[in-house]
């Protein structure tokens, strides 16, 4: 719902504030005095092009304020928190435009800037305007199925909804199927390719730590010749090869036989003795020790030979697969799951093909249904609107709706044909009106009158105002050509719609006016030599003064007039 209206050097306007209310509010003054400035406004909030005209002459730029409620329920909220944009406590919404003489528009919500684009996306769900061919949504064909859809209950919405199930269940399995086979040749190279490296690695019997044991092995046997040698030296330098080579043991022998007869005498160096003693103990058996190691080195050319073979294999397979043999194990484990995996999707894409069937005879029937109930509130609608038509003075009009459908061999199996589908079903669906006598039914964009467009629509939403996401209605232009009872009929029909939706109207006519919940009078004046729109807020007297007016008279000089305003304001 908009809630306040704030136009600050907008064309005519120099400043201008309007608190708009819930229920029909009215916007009345002689013509050319700017009432279409304050629609021109609105629109400029809802996406409309900014420009310099609607710039004051003598200031640099003209500033819309727009303050709106979003309704928990409205889908609105979820296209502004994609956008960022967050809602005050209050769930209010403020749209702020400006024009600038520099040519450069602005656009906000809430202080987060949008483009004008996203603002005429966010506008469709705020506001619907009717008077004018522009931002009306009855003359968008495309929108014609949503106001029959409503109309058709909760049953039709109810199978609607499983229609765009349907369809975007199977849009997901068929993006899925094209992809497998987009994908296909890849899958079956990559399957190849893992399966030979699964294989090869598998034919090497590859142990955990293997390479870490061989590279070892295969370092002692390579130095096997030197290793005994070494050993032997180091043996014989402490156990001693013969008498003439005496080792550490015959050394250490003779020293403590040097030592014995000063013992005797001196026992002072017992502590060396006994170190002595430890070290001789310690000799013997580290020559022990390297004794046994060099009887066990085991030289063997062929094991040596066999190493190196084995080890040439495992390097190969580092060179493809990983730096180390348990590196190499990880690969094949994951390369593993890999082809299951592949070789399982190859058995999925039938299943989908499977799925695709099924879900397509389902579509199929379900659109079908969905069809028949929307036919049969045509129907029902075209009888309610008609009549609606003929209290709206046009007794002459005939209102049709408009059923076609697409063949299409890919399409969707309804009854003997294939049918193209849409998120909402498989029918086309515009609205059609032929105004006068003898002239075709044609579609409603191609209706000149907007004063009859905004009949059609003043009947539609006397129908659909309960199921309408649209809060706030704007009509202009809608009492063109019309007076006394019809226009009676019309302020009636605002008023009620006004119970379930804010309504905004621009009239001429006093018997629309005395129905308003909220009045504002439009009027022009000459200021210091400028002219200038200004907007005043209308109650008690004063509004009895301007439905006077309204009704061709001069307040205060016909009491006629005055009386008459009475008596209408009182039946409003």
């Amino acid at each position: 719902m908009l809630l306040e209206l704030h136009i600050k050097d907008y064309a005519l306007v120099e400043e201008a504030v309007l608190e708009f209310g819930p229920g029909l509010n009215v916007l009345t003054g002689e013509t050319g005095t700017g009432k279409s400035i304050i629609i021109d406004a609105v629109m400029l909030l809802l996406g409309g092009r900014g420009s310099l005209d609607q710039i004051r002459t003598g200031c640099q730029e003209s500033i819309v304020h727009g303050v709106f409620t979003v309704p928990q329920e409205s889908p609105l909220r979820e296209n502004l928190t994609n956008l960022g944009i967050r809602l005050s406590e209050e769930n209010t919404m403020i749209i702020t435009c400006s024009v600038s003489r520099t040519g450069r528009s602005r656009r906000n919500i809430n202080g987060c800037p949008v483009t004008q684009s996203m603002l005429m996306d966010i506008g469709e769900y705020l506001v619907d305007i009717h008077g004018q061919h522009e931002h009306q949504t009855l003359l968008k064909s495309g929108k014609h199925i949503e106001y029959l859809d409503n109309f058709s209950g909760e049953d039709g919405l109810a199978v609607k909804k499983q229609v765009k199930s349907y369809f975007r269940h199977l849009t997901e399995l068929e993006e899925a199927l094209k992809e497998f086979h987009l994908n296909e040749r890849e899958r079956t190279q990559r399957l190849d390719l893992i399966k030979f490296q699964s294989q090869e690695i598998a034919a090497a019997n590859l142990i955990p730590g293997e390479d870490t044991s061989l590279i070892k092995e295969h370092n002692i046997q390579a130095a096997a010749d030197e290793f005994y040698g070494r050993a032997s030296l180091g043996y014989f330098l402490i156990h001693g090869e013969d008498r003439d080579t005496p080792g550490a043991i015959d050394k250490l022998d003779a020293a403590l036989c040097e030592l014995e007869p000063i013992l005797e005498i001196d026992d002072s160096l017992t502590g060396v003795k006994d170190l002595l003693l430890t070290a001789l103990a310690a000799c013997e058996e580290a020559s022990r020790e390297i004794r046994l190691y060099r009887d066990g080195i085991d030289r063997d050319p062929r094991r040596l030979a066999e190493i190196e073979s084995r080890l040439a294999v495992i390097q190969r397979l580092k060179e493809k697969y990983g730096g180390t043999v348990d590196e190499i194990l990880g690969y094949r484990q994951v390369i593993d799951e890999e082809i299951e995996s592949l070789e399982s999707s190859f058995g999925e894409a039938t299943s989908i093909s499977k799925q695709i069937t099924a879900i397509r005879l389902k579509l199929g029937k379900t659109a079908e249904k969905l069809r028949n109930i929307r036919m049969k509130a045509s129907e029902k609608l075209k009888q309610l609107i008609t009549c609606e038509l003929q209290e709206l003075a046009m007794e002459e009009s005939v209102f049709d709706v408009d059923f076609k459908e697409v063949e299409d061999p890919k399409g969707i199996p309804v009854g003997e044909k294939l049918l193209a589908i849409r998120p909402d079903g498989i029918d086309i669906v515009e609205f059609l009106l032929s105004a006068n006598p003898g002239e075709p039914l044609k579609p409603l964009a191609r209706i000149a009158s907007g004063g009859e467009i905004s009949r059609v629509m003043l009947a539609l939403k006397s129908i659909l105002a309960s199921a309408d996401e649209v809060e706030t209605l704007i009509f202009d232009e809608i009492d063109a050509g019309i007076g006394g009872k019809t226009a009676t009929v019309i302020g009636n029909k605002l008023a009620t719609i006004g119970k379930m939706r804010q309504v905004i109207c621009v009239t001429h006519l006093p018997q629309i006016a005395c129905m308003g919940d909220t009045h504002y009078s439009i009027g022009k004046e000459i200021k210091s030599g400028r002219t200038r729109t200004f907007v005043n807020k209308l109650q008690g007297s004063e509004r009895v003064e301007e439905i006077a007016r309204m009704l061709g008279g001069h307040p205060g000089l016909s009491g006629t007039s005055i009386r008459h305003a009475k008596e209408l304001l009182k039946i409003g």
